[in-house]
């Protein structure tokens, strides 16, 4: 009996260890980027960035990437040695290393570059070891070293090391006084841990030490000699780790040890190394041969160790440090990478598969999930058969498909289950039909599809189990529809071909709802509602496309009455029962994936979802949706169809392809930790900048610098930037702007760079944010100052140098013009004068023809004669008027002529008809003046020696598409004489000449005059490009004036 006793507590605390042993390490080794595998110290700074002292140098982590510093023959600014024993921060934000053979570096984050203190004359300050095991600063600010040499008080400020030893040791050898640890309690003791000689207290007032060390006659002494580790728990309790001498407490009253050992008689697992607070009040403990919780009140050791069946133990049994970052996880270093141990993750048990090993599943894939009326559960798995979990003992026994046993299980894929009242479990089976165990006889009895026997089960393969309230066993088939067994009778019937619905052939879930009714689901998204009191049943279609490949799976009725389905492609749908109506949700709302194999409700009636990509807690009232993955606990970010299950205390669980996840919802704890956002690079054209580059960007390191200035040839850059938040790193969500180019935040999930092209000189202020894994933003986050300058020709002393250019050659075009114009202003002058010239000579012309008229006309007729003088006179005074006036209207032009026409009617009487056609455009038309005049008389004057009377004048003028055109025909026949000079015929005489070169000074090439006879009248006749003389454009080609008839007499006159 009490054999037996010893047996089940032994089996129960294998249980207790089987499940608290899934705690998950995350490791990263060489292959990630580590510098080597042997990890010595672990310290996070200010920043947030995690510091990693290993065989092969230091190493700065962000959580993505390492950076490594590595010691390098011959650079004088480099790690001084390559095995970094101790990292750690003071107060004032200097970076201090302990090296083996290298003393202490002093990092400097603007240049990424190290002092060195060693022995050595030439160092700055020189220390009293090469070698230093232990860095801390006591409340007071001082440095101390634990070293080779015994135990440094290093003065920073002053420039002064001062080296401690007991006084017993003061003459010993320096590898005799080897200090492995230093330490300083809450009550400011100063604890000194060493190789061979003990634990010492140093009383710093004193300058002298009290020595504790190990006496195999006492068993209240200290444990062993070799002292590692030091450290004070929160309840004060100070706990020394030995070699060989396991966990030593302290006794400060009495001044005696108490030792506990994870292992008695265990060299490696007695060696502590490091300790450290668990965050549960217990202790982590960490020696050669894995990691311990401890429980003080228990006196209970819990082991951690490597499991090379498991990527998620510990990465090797041998632990070097320990540490607690900001956030409250904990890091672990050891001869074989750094683990990472996430507390929020620690709510999730991981039901592992393991052969051989009742603790655990004999298969990873799990389908069916039951809690019995007992409390224990089972599980139905692939291939492994069914599971049953004895949850007092922690065993499984499992029951397997045995082809000897008819009375076994029909096959080992079971895909659903259900107990009946009496205990007593139902279970489907994919190709074994149906099964019923019977627990008392442990016997499996089959229910199976057979061709000749119609009352059989339609089909093998079974998808949906329900009992419903009346007893009745509904059993959902792959593609042979929905069967109904009668318990008496053993036959099954046919629920489809009762009631005439032949469309519903596969069956995938089943459910009754609190008022009785029974729901199917169906592929091609089909939904259907049997109510067995009235036997009516109602089709529903899902509302979505492709609706080929949907398939309901679970069907879930909540707390409130709400119906939820789970879709294979269609997300999860709400069900309005009251308006029949469906309301969708998907990726698009926030959803991992659109495959819903699970639905369960917690206490606080959030709907827990499995997935293909996930864990979703799904608040109905908000949409709020949050994501677990994998990386948080979870068997695998993909579960199997239907493998859900709520206990009757709340536990739930979800089957998957890795085992099962069970969790208390309660329990499940957020990351509330705000994470530090860094820029981490800066990369020009896809290439890192490198502090001092000959481009002369960074001056110093990124993560130390406000501000930049980029040349504009950097047209493509790209910055780098993390969130230091070291809990699910890949799940921290990034958003960035450039302030100044971009107007709204780029919201970039967990990409975490950005890249510009092409920006316009000017200033910028790069800003990035970051939140954690579960959404929880620094809205701070990092900002950069960017400056881009602009190519020379946009500089202001290119602009200004281009400006004053300008004005140069403004000042020189403007001096060219007032040249040019005073030069046309000289010419319009002489032009001006020369119209008045010509203007002049036209009245000598006229007054000797006007006096001839008057000589004769006294002689003839003295009263006409008077008239005559009297209308000169008129005519004098409108000339003397407009005597200085060398253009004028055409409609003054017009008024001279009639003043003329006077004079002349007088003279001739009624043998001279003059008539005008004048367009009234034309009438403000500018001109020579006296241009009319002389043509009139012209036409008076040879018309009456050729024409037979009365002598007829017409005057017309007509604008027309800018085209001014004046003509000043008359009867008769062109008259030429033969100037006595030239002894030529002409057809012109001195008055015609006077007007064309009138005309040529107005107007140019854009004016055309001809004289010629056609049809017994004789024209002349006169054509300017008035507008665009007007306008000061150039003619583009002579003007020309041709007569109607090609055999008329013609003679062109323009400019010559």
């Amino acid at each position: 009996m009490s054999t037996l006793l010893v047996m089940m507590v032994l089996a129960f605390s294998s249980f207790l260890w089987a499940q608290e042993n899934d705690l998950k390490f995350e490791c990263f080794s060489i292959d990630d980027g580590l510098s080597h595998s042997k990890v010595n110290s672990i310290f996070q700074d200010n920043r947030g960035f995690l510091w990693l002292g290993t065989n092969d140098g230091l190493n700065k982590f962000d959580g993505y990437e390492f950076t490594a510093y590595r010691w390098k023959p011959n650079e004088a600014q480099g790690l001084s040695a390559q095995l970094v024993r101790v990292v750690m921060q003071d107060s004032k934000g200097n970076l201090w290393i302990g090296t083996e053979g290298g003393g202490v570096n002093l990092f400097d984050r603007d240049s990424n570059s190290f002092r060195h203190f060693t022995p050595d004359s030439s160092s700055e300050i020189k220390i009293s070891s090469q070698d230093v095991n232990s860095i801390i600063e006591d409340r007071r600010g001082n440095l101390w070293l634990g070293t080779s040499n015994g135990l440094d008080l290093f003065d920073f400020a002053h420039k002064k090391v001062t080296n401690y030893a007991p006084a017993h040791l003061a003459a010993a050898p320096a590898r005799a006084k080897i200090v492995n640890v230093v330490y300083e309690d809450r009550q400011g003791n100063l604890w000194v841990g060493s190789q061979n000689h003990g634990l010492w207290l140093f009383d710093r007032d004193r300058r002298d030490f009290v020595c504790y060390e190990h006496d195999a006659q006492n068993p209240a002494s200290l444990g062993d000699n070799d002292v590692r580790s030091i450290y004070e728990d929160v309840q004060g309790n100070l706990w020394i780790g030995t070699t060989f001498g396991g966990l030593n407490l302290f006794d400060r009253a009495k001044k005696t040890f108490r030792q506990f050992f994870p292992q008695k008689n265990h060299s490696e697992s007695n060696t502590i190394r490091a300790i450290l607070d668990a965050e549960d009040g217990h202790l982590w403990v960490g020696n050669r041969s894995g990691l311990y919780k401890f429980d003080l009140a228990a006196q209970r050791f819990r082991h951690y160790q490597h499991d090379p069946n498991n990527p998620y133990s510990l990465s090797h049994n041998s632990v070097q440090c320990l540490f607690k970052d900001a956030k409250g996880d904990y890091w672990v270093g050891t001869r074989d990478g750094l683990n990472f141990i996430n507390t929020n993750i620690g709510s999730f048990v991981h039901y592992q598969a393991k052969a051989y090993d009742r603790r655990f599943l004999n298969n990873k894939v799990v389908y069916a999930i039951l809690e019995d009326r007992a409390g224990d559960l089972w599980f139905g798995t692939e291939e492994g058969g069914l599971n049953y979990l004895d949850r007092e003992t922690g065993l499984f026994t499992y029951y397997k498909h045995d082809s000897r046993d008819p009375h076994s299980l029909s096959v080992n894929n079971i895909k659903v289950m259900l107990e009946e009242q009496s205990g007593n479990l139902w279970i489907g089976t994919f190709q074994g039909g149906l099964n019923y165990f019977d627990r008392k006889t442990k016997r499996f009895y089959h229910y199976q599809n057979r061709p000749d026997e119609s009352a059989s089960l339609a089909g093998n393969d079974i998808m949906a189990l329900l009992l419903d309230d009346y007893g009745d066993l509904w059993i959902g088939t792959f593609e042979s529809g929905l069967d109904i067994l009668d318990r008496q009778t053993g036959q099954f019937r046919h629920f489809f071909n009762e009631i005439n619905m032949p469309g519903y052939r596969m069956i995938s879930a089943l459910m009754q709802d609190r008022q009785g009714n029974i729901w199917i689901g169906s592929n091609r998204g089909r939904l259907g509602r049997w109510n067995k009191k009235t036997r009516e049943f109602k089709h529903y279609q899902l509302p979505i496309k492709n609706i080929v490949t949907i398939e309901i799976r679970p069907i879930f009725e909540d707390e409130a009455g709400n119906f939820w389905i789970g879709t294979t492609g269609g997300g999860l749908y709400y069900f309005n029962r009251a308006g029949e109506t469906f309301k969708a949700f998907t990726m698009q709302d926030g959803l991992p994936s659109n495959v819903i194999y699970g639905i369960l409700q917690d206490e606080q009636r959030h709907l827990w979802l499995s997935t293909t990509n996930g864990l979703v807690k799904f608040n109905p009232q908000t949409g709020a949706i949050k994501t677990y993955y994998q990386a948080s606990g979870l068997q695998s970010d993909q579960f199997c169809y239907d493998a859900f299950m709520k206990t009757r205390d709340g536990e739930m669980f979800f089957g998957g392809i890795n085992g099962v996840t069970a969790f208390y919802p309660e329990n499940i704890r957020e990351n509330a930790y705000v994470p530090p956002v860094v820029i981490t690079r800066l990369n020009i054209f896809n290439r890192p900048v490198e502090i001092g580059g000959p481009d002369g960007i960074l001056k110093k390191s990124l993560t130390e610098t406000k501000a930049i200035t980029l040349s504009h040839r950097h047209s493509v850059f790209s910055f780098e930037f993390a969130a230091l938040n070291y809990a699910i790193s890949a799940h921290n969500q990034y958003a960035y702007k450039m302030e100044g180019f971009d107007d709204d935040w780029n919201w970039v999930g967990n990409r975490r760079f950005a890249t510009y092209t092409n920006l316009n000189h000017g200033k910028y202020t790069f800003r990035v944010k970051a939140a954690n894994n579960d959404g929880v933003w620094n809205e701070q986050g990092a900002e950069l100052q960017v400056t881009i300058t602009p190519p020379f020709w946009q500089t202001w002393w290119f602009k200004l140098l281009g400006l004053a250019v300008l004005l140069l050659i403004i000042k020189h075009f403007y001096d060219y013009q007032m040249q040019k114009r005073n030069a046309l202003h000289a010419t319009a002058l002489a032009n001006l004068a020369q119209l008045k010239l010509l203007r002049y000579q036209m009245n000598p012309h006229f007054l000797f023809n006007a006096h001839n008229s008057i000589r004769s006309m006294i002689l003839l007729d003295k009263d006409r004669a008077w008239q005559m003088i009297t209308e000169l006179s008129e005519f004098f005074r409108y000339t003397l008027l407009n005597f200085n006036k060398v253009t004028a209207s055409l409609d003054e032009e017009i008024k001279a002529v009639n003043n003329y026409l006077h004079i002349e009617r007088i003279r001739f009487g009624d043998s001279l008809e003059v008539s005008f056609a004048i367009e009234e455009a034309a009438r403000k038309c500018l001109v020579p003046a006296f241009l009319f005049q002389p043509l009139v008389e012209n036409a008076i004057k040879y018309g009456m020696q050729t024409s037979p009377l009365p002598l007829k004048v017409l005057v017309s003028i007509v604008l027309q598409e800018g085209t001014l055109s004046i003509d000043v025909s008359n009867t008769g026949a062109l008259v030429k004489h033969v100037p006595e000079e030239t002894g030529k015929e002409e057809v012109h005489g001195t008055s015609l000449e006077n007007i064309k070169q009138r005309l040529e000074i107005m107007f140019g090439e854009q004016y055309a005059f001809q004289l010629y006879e056609e049809n017994g009248w004789v024209h002349s006749k006169i054509r300017i490009q008035y507008e665009a003389a007007q306008n000061g454009q150039k003619a583009t080609k002579r003007l020309t004036i041709k007569p109607a008839s090609a055999a008329a007499l013609t003679q062109e006159s323009g400019p010559s």
